[in-house]
């Protein structure tokens, strides 16, 4: 195991972590989760630009897929929150609930395939 790509990882994920939390702190949420949804929206748009344009053949170094895709964009997204901010809108508001998860996983999977479109087009 390559001790350097180790840190590229943990170096994104500091700073994914850290953009996850000033963004779901900025963004008010009431009684929807709205912060959460961004960063699970933008996550997966720009991550599917990055495949996308690794899919193009463009020439993308593994230490930017490391720090930018597994480490940035994996803090940065998060499954957790997702889960347990559905747990909690299930105690208040079915409705309400059933928005969030389609959003987020209608919204997520729509974004990824559109910035992998984006990406293999830009890079192609």
């Amino acid at each position: 195991m390559d001790g350097r790509l180790v840190l590229l990882v943990g170096l994104g994920g500091a700073i994914g972590s850290i953009l996850r939390y000033l963004i779901t702190e900025i963004i008010p949420s009431n009684q929807m989760p709205y912060g959460t949804i961004t960063v699970n929206l933008l996550g997966s748009m720009l991550l599917g630009i990055m495949f996308g344009a690794i899919a193009a053949d463009a020439i993308i170094n593994q230490d930017y897929v490391l720090l930018f895709g597994t480490g940035l964009l994996g803090a940065f997204t998060t499954m957790s929150a997702f889960a347990m901010d559905t747990v909690t809108l299930t105690e208040n508001e079915i409705s309400t609930t059933f928005i969030y998860v389609i959003i987020t996983i209608v919204g997520s999977l729509g974004l990824a395939w559109s910035g992998y479109k984006i990406g293999f087009s830009l890079f192609s």
